[in-house]
């Protein structure tokens, strides 16, 4: 299990070098307010705060947690109290009890060794009737490594969570993609909304072949 020496020699200034991505997690966080309507939210393994800036500026009382003493050395000064240095093996969220409506994690469980725990602190500070969003590879034992340490297919992360009293469903998030960037030059976006979705949900499907990610939404029982 990660010390926290382990935890900042692995997630270093090297790890977090190309992971600045400001206009996509501007449209996740319009994806996320418009879909779940949070008024408070947290983001695990939060890196730069970039998603808790975009949740902030529309509204939301966000904050975030991640075990980089770099990456949160490097935030945005406006996000200062509101990201929080947390080895999600073993340290509390920061946070009381029910307070988020929405709980975030996009490409950090598949690093944490310790569910168990983690997944207690989750039922701790999520509302009776929030939501908690998974993005993480979908690769299984053979996707493991000394960052990746946990990676699961969907099949066994429903068994895990369920285990923990959550429940566990798949969730296709194909709304949140842009239709202005590479497929701008089609002006699919230029169409009814019904169509854009559609047309979506098969660019979603069809980049995800490629990507083997898997998307799921937990909920208290």
């Amino acid at each position: 299990m990660y010390k926290d020496e382990d935890i900042q020699r692995l997630y270093d200034e090297k790890y977090f070098a190309n992971r600045s991505r400001p206009p996509m997690w501007e449209r996740r966080a319009e994806f996320i307010i418009e879909k779940f309507q949070p008024k408070t939210a947290l983001d695990v393994g939060c890196a730069y705060g970039e998603l808790v800036k975009a949740l902030v500026d529309r509204g939301a009382d966000a904050y975030g947690i991640d075990g980089s003493e770099y990456v949160l050395s490097t935030a945005n000064h406006s996000l200062k109290n509101r990201l929080f240095k947390v080895n999600l093996n073993s340290d509390p969220f920061p946070f009381e009890d029910q307070k988020f409506d929405f709980i975030g994690s996009f490409y950090s469980v598949e690093h944490i060794h310790n569910i168990e725990f983690f997944s207690k602190e989750l039922r701790r500070t999520l509302k009776n009737k929030g939501h908690v969003w998974f993005l993480t590879p979908n690769e299984g034992m053979e996707g493991r490594n000394d960052r990746d340490v946990f990676t699961n297919k969907f099949k066994d992360w429903k068994k895990i969570f369920e285990k923990e009293k959550f429940n566990v469903t798949k969730f296709s998030p194909h709304k949140m993609m842009a239709l202005k960037g590479k497929l701008g030059r089609y002006k699919f976006y230029k169409l009814p909304k019904p169509i854009q979705n559609t047309i979506k949900r098969f660019a979603y499907y069809y980049a995800n072949k490629k990507m083997n990610d898997t998307s799921f939404i937990l909920t208290k029982n």
